[in-house]
């Protein structure tokens, strides 16, 4: 009896040691990180010497004054169909001189602009151009009866002038960099014979 009991204890110990034992590999996939080499591209700054096109004025000398002349008019009174006055007469009048000297070595066209007063019937024009070569001068007049106060603006022509620049341009640069990536990687493991049966069946 006592040897029964023995063998069934026995055989139970057994039993659940070989049922507890891990017998059996099974694949599992887990996560596992790697390092890549990544390839990416960045702009970077360099300096670079370009050439540009520049309208710069000419250069010139002025000089403005007042001139004082007469002008022939004709003065007629008439009455009745009776001349009674027909005479010429000499009318004072002023003019304004604005003298310009192109001190260039370009030929242009220097715009003279008067203002200030009205001018005599006839004149052409409050505004006038000087065609001038270099080192030549020209002087433009406007004639009024009466200049009280004046003014003028001379703008003059434009030549190119080729000039350098430096300037900050980019570049698109290959580069690569170390980055930390994931991927599956089947792996085992051990299990139990309990373990297999109840979740890998």
């Amino acid at each position: 009896m006592k040897a029964g009991i023995i063998a069934a204890v026995v055989f139970i110990v057994v039993a659940i040691v070989a049922w507890k034992a891990p017998l059996i590999q099974v694949p599992y996939v887990a996560m596992v990180d790697y390092e890549d080499t990544e390839t990416y591209y960045e702009s970077d700054p360099y300096q670079e010497t370009e050439t540009y096109i520049e309208y710069v004025p000419l250069t010139f000398e002025v000089e403005s004054y007042i001139e004082e002349d007469t002008i022939p008019e004709r003065h007629q009174i008439i009455i009745g169909g009776v001349v009674f006055q027909d005479e010429i007469v000499d009318v004072p009048i002023e003019i304004a001189c604005v003298k310009v000297k192109n001190t260039d070595e370009t030929f242009g066209i220097f715009i003279v602009s008067f203002s200030g007063f009205i001018p005599m019937f006839g004149e052409p024009s409050l505004t006038i151009e000087l065609e001038l070569y270099p080192g030549y001068y020209k002087t433009a007049e406007c004639k009024s009866y009466s200049i009280d106060s004046w003014d003028y603006v001379v703008t003059p022509d434009t030549k190119e002038v080729e000039g350098e620049r430096t300037v900050t341009k980019y570049e698109q640069v290959e580069k690569q960099r170390t980055v930390t990536r994931q991927r599956e990687e089947t792996r085992y493991k051990k299990v139990t014979l309990l373990d297999y049966l109840l979740h890998y069946q």
